[in-house]
């Protein structure tokens, strides 16, 4: 299992570990310098100059910290000592800011997404794939690429909104809905996708795919707005916030990916809220604040998935989908415009 220890504040996620052990079966395994973050993010400017001066010993303006992120810091030491306790951080010469990963997530990005009649799965439903139970898929595209699939994995290449239809005529409701919107972000320019704005999640009608006691868990920018709008949009959509979480994300040495007390808009942690209906009964035993940390694949935007982590929790589902999907997982529903980005060759190498 990927979850390497919980406790009541945090816990660890081995996200590497997570996709190997999904597609053992056929032998392969993701590749590793995806992960391999040794260092903080930072301009290969400021890495060389860092580099040509050595580390600088003048006493740096500190700026101050909110309060999530003085909780955080509090976390971060712990997630460190654990983490070299059971061996998920190592000490690492490689100080090349990062560049193999960057290199691997550049290759990794680099796939031709296959037209659906060249996917020999189980059946197509209403131009939804749905795939085999039993193990892994492979698949070629166009340009005969190798396209791994996660073994019960259900998907659509298309507008998010195509689920409602999906949901209606094979009368499916879904148990969770995990959704990575593309929040408004000068630095994000994702290829073949949404415009940055919040009609797209605002035109979807949650409540009409979803069971009455479905787990609703929205990733958000850390933007303070953008909180407040996701709590007013479950508040029209008749659900009640139940918790929200932290995702942090931190090198092979255990350290936060940025410095805490940098500008804002580059935190080394994201959100996500937890939502259900307010006429659900369902209690899920899951912690109203905590903290997951993991190192981060380099891909940009990526998210770690959740499932084992919910799991732990005593949190099973039946229909669990997925919104906005850029990678596929087992025996889960994706739709988004890039589905496949992250099943390709170019992710994953023999074992």
């Amino acid at each position: 299992m990927s979850v390497l220890h919980v406790e009541a504040d945090f816990a660890i996620l081995d996200e590497q570990l997570y996709y190997n052990n999904i597609f053992e079966k056929i032998g392969r395994k993701i590749r590793p310098e995806l992960y391999e973050i040794n260092s903080k993010f930072m301009p290969d400017s400021q890495f060389e100059a860092i580099k040509k001066r050595g580390i600088s010993k003048e006493k740096r303006k500190r700026c101050e910290k909110s309060e999530d992120a003085t909780w955080i810091e509090q976390i971060a030491s712990g997630v460190r000592k654990v983490g070299k306790e059971v061996g998920y951080f190592k000490e690492s010469s490689n100080r090349d800011n990062n560049l193999n990963a960057r290199q691997a997530a550049e290759k990794a990005l680099s796939v031709i997404t296959p037209s659906t009649n060249k996917l020999f799965c189980n059946g197509i439903i209403s131009n939804w794939i749905k795939c085999s139970q039993e193990k892994p898929g492979v698949v070629e595209n166009g340009e005969s690429q190798k396209i791994f699939i996660p073994p019960g994995a259900t998907f659509h290449v298309g507008d998010v909104a195509d689920v409602e239809q999906y949901s209606a005529i094979n009368d499916i409701l879904f148990d969770l809905v995990v959704a990575d919107p593309p929040w408004f972000n000068k630095s994000v320019k994702r290829k073949k996708t949404y415009e940055m704005n919040e009609q797209v999640i605002d035109n979807l009608d949650i409540t009409s795919i979803t069971t009455n006691d479905a787990l609703i868990v929205f990733w958000i920018t850390n933007r303070k707005w953008v909180e407040e709008e996701m709590k007013e949009r479950f508040k029209s959509w008749n659900m009640e916030v139940i918790a929200t979480w932290k995702w942090l994300k931190i090198t092979t040495q255990g350290e936060p990916v940025y410095d805490l007390d940098k500008e804002k808009h580059k935190l080394p942690y994201e959100s996500i809220v937890f939502a259900k209906k307010r006429s659900s009964r369902r209690e899920f035993n899951i912690y109203e604040k905590f903290v997951f940390a993991s190192i981060p694949m380099a891909v940009h935007s990526h998210k770690p998935p959740l499932l084992e982590l919910f799991q732990h929790f005593g949190i099973d589902f039946m229909q669990p989908l997925e919104l906005f999907a850029r990678s596929l997982l087992p025996s889960t529903h994706s739709i988004g415009f890039e589905p496949f980005l992250l099943q390709s060759e170019h992710v994953f190498i023999p074992k």
